[in-house]
């Protein structure tokens, strides 16, 4: 599990495996508001492609102490807050392409980006290239667009 940092208030939370492949994407924010929409414009900047953060992979809750554990229960008692914690859950469960081949979500963590990158990636294959790092490879190209 990774904690980030973005503009958002909340925290975020990466649950991976160490060869990047996600389990589940938490932002957890103590509000009323529903930080849905938000979530969802970061993960895009952090997705490659975009549209694989799509709206019905994103799922709200709302927490509360005993849902959270002892030492959050213990500090939630002592504010008495009125209202819980909203969590966003972002889960990508693997699917199988056009071409019949599983594929999973993965993360990069490498120091190069100033952020996370999400892509999808062949679940069973060895060869799970960042689609930033293999662009930014010394010796390669970059194709004009």
């Amino acid at each position: 599990m990774r904690r980030l940092a973005s503009r958002l208030p909340g925290t975020w939370e990466i649950r991976a495996c160490p060869s990047g492949a996600v389990s589940v994407t938490v932002y957890s924010e103590w509000t009323r508001r529903d930080p849905t929409v938000a979530v969802r414009r970061q993960l895009e900047r952090w997705t490659t492609p975009r549209p694989l953060v799509r709206g019905w992979d994103l799922r709200l809750a709302t927490r509360h102490g005993p849902e959270l554990g002892r030492a959050a229960e213990r500090a939630l008692a002592a504010v008495r807050p009125a209202r819980g914690i909203r969590t966003v859950y972002w889960r990508v469960y693997p699917f199988r392409g056009k071409d019949g081949v599983a594929r999973r979500l993965f993360v990069c963590w490498r120091r190069t980006h100033r952020a996370p990158v999400f892509f999808v990636a062949e679940a069973s294959g060895t060869n799970r290239s960042c689609p930033v790092c293999s662009r930014d490879r010394p010796g390669r190209t970059r194709r004009r667009r």
